[in-house]
C-alpha cells in the first residue's frame, strides 16, 4: 500500500482508467445473484434484499427498486423477519433520492424497545447511516444538520452496545461520536485505529478515511485532509462505489492545489456518479460544475495560440497527404503500365504478375505506414480534442446501424426459425413478426445475442449501446409477454439448445 501523497494519487490515477473494470465485476456479481434467486419465495425475497445491499453503493434506484419488491412480498408471506429486514434497508437508502421524510417516518414507526435483541444493532445501524446522510446533505443548515447529528449520535451510542469493543464497527462508531462532541483527538487515535484493521478495499475503511478528512479539516490540517481523501478516493474506486464523497471533494482538493487536470478528471467521474443518484450532494455538484467551468475558461486561454499552431499543423499535413497521394496515383499509374505491359508480353507474364502485385504491396504498406505516421505526430502533439471532434457527429450512430444491420440479416440465416421458435413460449397476442427490412426490434436483438451465449449484462450493454438497466427492461419486456413467465428463462434455455 502507498503511504506518500504523491504515490497514492498514482495509484489513484490506476484505479479511475481501470474504474470499469472494478464496476463490471460488481454488476457481475449481481447478475449472478439475480440468476440464482430461489423459487422459494420465502428465499427470493431474501435474495431480494442482499441483490439491494449489493446496489446500494452501485445505483440506489436499482436498490429501491428491489426492496420495494422485497418488501411487498414479504408482507404477503406474513414474514415479520423479512419485512423488518426490508423495511430497515430501504429507510437507509432512501435519503439518497430525496426521500428523508419516508426514510424517517420507517423509523419512527418501529418500536426499539419491543425488537428483539438480534434485530436492534441492524436497527441502530439503519438509524445512524439514515440521519447522518440527512445532517451531512443538511450542511447548508446548520440548524437542521445539528438536529439530525445528534440524533445519528444518539443511535451510535445504541449500536455500540451490540458491537464487541475494539472491533472496527465499534471503532467506527467510537471516532463518529468523538468527532461529534468536538473530541477532535480522540476521534483521530479511533480512527487511526480502525484504518489499521481493515483493508482497503473494504467499506469500512472508505467511511473511516472520510471520517477522518472531516476530522483533519476541523483540525486545520490541510495535508492530512488531503491524505485521507486520497485514501477514501482510492478506497471508493477499488471497490466500484459510486456512493462516497471522498472523490468530488478530492477534486475540490485538488482544484485548489493547481493540479486542474486531475481535478477536471475526478471530479467528471464523480458526476457520473451522481447520476446514479449516489453520493449526491446539491451544492457541492453545483461546485464541481463551477470548478469544471472555470478550469476550462483558464485553460482556454492558454490553448487559444497552440489552437492556430495546431491549425497550421494541420494545413501543412494536409498538403503533404496531397503530395503523397499525387505519388501515389503515378505509382498506379507505373503499375497499370506495367500490367499493359504483362499482357503484351507472353513470355514475361509471370514475371511481370509478380512485380505488379509487389508494387500493390509497397503502395499499400506505404499508405499504411503514412497513416501511422499522422496519427503519431497528431498524438504527439495532445490533439485529443481534435480527434473526438473528428469521431463526434452521427459516425458512430450510422457504423452502429450498419453492424446491426449486418448481425441481424446474418443471424436470421444462421437461425432462421429463431422468431418463431420464440413466439411458441409467448402469448398469441404478444408473438412477433419480423420487419419487412429483416431488422430486429431491440428487445429480438436482445434475446438473439443471449442466444448466442452472449448473457453478460454489462457487455451486452456496451456492444448495444445501452445502459444495463435498460438490458433488464427489454428482458423484462419479452418476459411479460410469456405463456408463463415464471417458466420463461427455462423454456428460452430450451429454446437456445436447440441445434
Amino acid at each position: 500500500m502507498p503511504h506518500t501523497a504523491e504515490e497514492l494519487l498514482e495509484r489513484l490515477d490506476s484505479a479511475i482508467d481501470e474504474r470499469d473494470t472494478y464496476i463490471m465485476r460488481r454488476t457481475s456479481e449481481i447478475d449472478s445473484m439475480v440468476m440464482n434467486l430461489s423459487s422459494s419465495p420465502f428465499e427470493r425475497t431474501a435474495g431480494y434484499i442482499d441483490i439491494a445491499k449489493k446496489y446500494k453503493s452501485l445505483c440506489a434506484d436499482s436498490a429501491i427498486i428491489y426492496l420495494r419488491r422485497a418488501s411487498a412480498d414479504a408482507y404477503s408471506l406474513s414474514d415479520s423477519v423479512l419485512i423488518f429486514r426490508s423495511r430497515m434497508a430501504l429507510a437507509a437508502i432512501l435519503p439518497l433520492v430525496d426521500l428523508e421524510r419516508e426514510a424517517i417516518l420507517i423509523f419512527e414507526s418501529v418500536d426499539a424497545e419491543e425488537l428483539p435483541s438480534e434485530w436492534k444493532r441492524e436497527y441502530y445501524d439503519g438509524a445512524a447511516d439514515m440521519y447522518t446522510i440527512i445532517s451531512d446533505r443538511a450542511m447548508a443548515l446548520p440548524v437542521l444538520s445539528e438536529k439530525y447529528g445528534a440524533k445519528a449520535d444518539s443511535y451510535r451510542q445504541h449500536a455500540m452496545r451490540y458491537y464487541p469493543p475494539e472491533s472496527p464497527e465499534w471503532l467506527f462508531h467510537e471516532a463518529c461520536r468523538f468527532y461529534f462532541d468536538g473530541n477532535c483527538s480522540a476521534a483521530m487515535i479511533s480512527g487511526n485505529e480502525l484504518l489499521e484493521r481493515t483493508d482497503i478495499t473494504d467499506a469500512l475503511y472508505g467511511r473511516g478515511a472520510e471520517l477522518m478528512a472531516r476530522i483533519s479539516a476541523s483540525l486545520g490540517n490541510d495535508e492530512d485532509e488531503f491524505y485521507y481523501t486520497l485514501h477514501g478516493a482510492l478506497s471508493e474506486t477499488l471497490r466500484g462505489d459510486r456512493e462516497g464523497m471522498s472523490l468530488q471533494r478530492l477534486g475540490h482538493l485538488l482544484y485548489n492545489r493547481g493540479d486542474i487536470d486531475r481535478a477536471h478528471s475526478y471530479l467528471s467521474v464523480a458526476l457520473t456518479n451522481a447520476s446514479y443518484g449516489m453520493g449526491y450532494h446539491s451544492d457541492l455538484v453545483g461546485e464541481s460544475l463551477m470548478i469544471i467551468d472555470k478550469a476550462y475558461r483558464s485553460q482556454w486561454s492558454r490553448n487559444y495560440m497552440l489552437l492556430w499552431v495546431i491549425t497550421g499543423m494541420m494545413v501543412l499535413l494536409l498538403l503533404v497527404m496531397t503530395v503523397m497521394l499525387l505519388r501515389y496515383r503515378r505509382y498506379i499509374k507505373n503499375m497499370r503500365k506495367e500490367h499493359d505491359i504483362v499482357l503484351r508480353l507472353q513470355d514475361d507474364r509471370r514475371l511481370y504478375l509478380a512485380n505488379f502485385l509487389r508494387v500493390c504491396s509497397i503502395s499499400m504498406r506505404r499508405i499504411s505506414e503514412l497513416s501511422r505516421t499522422v496519427k503519431r505526430k497528431l498524438a504527439a502533439r495532445q490533439f485529443e480534442e481534435l480527434f473526438n471532434i473528428i469521431k463526434s457527429g452521427n459516425y458512430i450512430d450510422e457504423q452502429r446501424r450498419d453492424m446491426f444491420g449486418i448481425f441481424d440479416s446474418t443471424f436470421l440465416k444462421i437461425y432462421p426459425t429463431f422468431v418463431d421458435d420464440l413466439n411458441t413460449i409467448l402469448r398469441p397476442d404478444e408473438q412477433y413478426v419480423i420487419p419487412a427490412d429483416g431488422r430486429l426490434m431491440p428487445e429480438l436483438r436482445i434475446a438473439a445475442l443471449t442466444r448466442i451465449g452472449l448473457t453478460d449484462t454489462a457487455r451486452m450493454a456496451e456492444f448495444l449501446g445501452y445502459s444495463p438497466n435498460t438490458i433488464y427492461a427489454y428482458r423484462a419486456k419479452i418476459r411479460a409477454k410469456a405463456i408463463d413467465s415464471s417458466t420463461f428463462d427455462r423454456d428460452f434455455q430450451a429454446l437456445s439448445t436447440r441445434v
